[in-house]
């Protein structure tokens, strides 16, 4: 059988030697548009011509307090790119840099540094306006807002609740929780307390649905739920984000109001990212790239196929992985994973979501979303990680998946699914 090309990097295939009893279904060739050819050109005329918005100039005068809102390095977004053509938008038409802030939606990401700040805005960003990084912990730099339907206690960044004009620079892609990511997304998880964060995480329409990769957003109790707390807000909100291919170039842009405009992106991502399959299969091979610089953001490459896959069966994720865990702790040992999957099936879909949520309050907001996921998970697939990097940096501190051998991965995969080996 011919080697199965796998994108690695951006200028390198990984070639798999699939055992040859294995049959490839369906292959997930992304078709996409080509990129937006002059990216300036295009946000100037999109801040001119928004979604659901009068022109953003027309929101703006010298005493106008706004917040310029960018997501952090875990994301693919070309901030430093978006945030000073923006700024500059801004200020021709009128508005005050001292009335400018800058915020990176963190949610409970490790807090930048200024140094990180102007890495990702740019220096002509930074330079020009005050530009701050919260910790969602961080109590006095919140103020509450009130309660969703769905119970969501609502704290937000106080400087963001404040302004006048909220301006949120991102990107929409699949995400695992929210169907897609981008819109109010950089103010709720973003910009919000850990408590609000940790409801909205763990929100969905039922316990064996806690994978909500590519759901519409009227079908997402989490995306719902934030808009629904982003709509709390005094002023307006605008948005400016993309969508990108996988080479992580801009091949659409939409702005203007964070609902209306963030719809018109999530059916561009749809077209882009969705691949139809004719039935759930025992094996998913997939690659994390582009987005496989830290396993934090990798992991999607495992929790995005999931879909694809028939209950009890394999995923195996290729996760380059290139800056090692990234901002991923790991305990000083690993649990069995043959007990801790008897105990996540014991428990079964409701019961892990009741653990996740009635864990001690000294865990973290984090822990929590991340124990209910790993359980959900863990309970209905086998998942194998090929990360020759991983293998190095774990140093025995990950469960027993890791693989640094293809050949090693794929007999054991076949033996443990009983397809065959090479």
């Amino acid at each position: 059988m011919d080697p199965t090309p796998l994108p690695w990097s951006q200028d390198k295939i990984l070639p798999l030697q699939l055992p040859p009893t294995w049959k490839v279904v369906v292959g997930g060739d992304l078709e996409t548009p080509p990129p937006i050819p002059d990216l300036s050109a295009a946000i100037e005329q999109a801040l001119k011509a928004p979604f659901g918005f009068a022109p953003l100039g027309e929101f703006v005068d010298p005493g106008t307090r706004i917040t310029l809102v960018m997501d952090d390095a875990g994301r693919s977004t070309p901030v430093s790119h978006l945030a000073p053509a923006v700024l500059d938008y801004l200020v021709d038409a009128g508005a005050e840099p001292e009335k400018i802030t800058g915020l990176f939606a963190i949610g409970t990401h490790k807090v930048m540094t200024f140094e990180g700040m102007e890495s990702r805005a740019g220096s002509s960003v930074v330079s020009r306006i005050a530009c701050h990084s919260f910790d969602c912990h961080e109590e006095q730099a919140f103020v509450y807002l009130g309660r969703t339907q769905r119970g969501t206690p609502v704290t937000l960044n106080r400087i963001a609740a404040e302004a006048d004009l909220r301006i949120l620079i991102g990107t929409i892609e699949p995400h695992p929780q929210a169907g897609f990511g981008g819109g109010y997304k950089n103010l709720v998880p973003g910009l919000a307390g850990a408590e609000t964060i940790g409801h909205n995480h763990l929100l969905m329409p039922a316990p064996n649905r806690y994978n909500m990769i590519g759901t519409l957003p009227e079908d997402n109790p989490m995306r719902l739920d934030l808009e629904e707390a982003c709509g709390m807000i005094g002023g307006p909100t605008f948005i400016l984000n993309v969508v990108l291919d996988p080479r992580l170039e801009p091949v659409a842009l939409v702005a203007g109001d964070a609902v209306s405009a963030h719809r018109a992106g999530v059916e561009v991502s749809r077209r882009i990212y969705g691949v139809k399959v004719p039935q759930r299969v025992d094996v998913v091979i997939s690659s994390a790239y582009p987005m496989d610089r830290e396993l934090r953001q990798a992991g999607k490459g495992v929790l995005n196929v999931a879909g694809a896959c028939r209950r009890g069966g394999f995923i195996i994720g290729f996760l380059r992985c290139g800056q090692g865990l990234g901002s991923v702790s790991l305990p000083p040992i690993s649990p069995p994973l043959g007990p801790l999957r008897a105990f996540a099936r014991i428990l079964g879909s409701r019961g892990i979501a009741f653990l996740a949520r009635h864990l001690p309050r000294t865990v973290p907001i984090e822990a929590r979303f991340l124990v209910n996921l790993g359980l959900q998970m863990l309970k209905d697939y086998h998942v194998l990680i090929f990360s020759p990097r991983l293998v190095r940096v774990a140093q025995g501190r990950f469960p027993t998946v890791l693989y640094d051998d293809q050949q090693r991965l794929f007999r054991d995969a076949g033996r443990l699914a009983g397809v065959g080996s090479p």
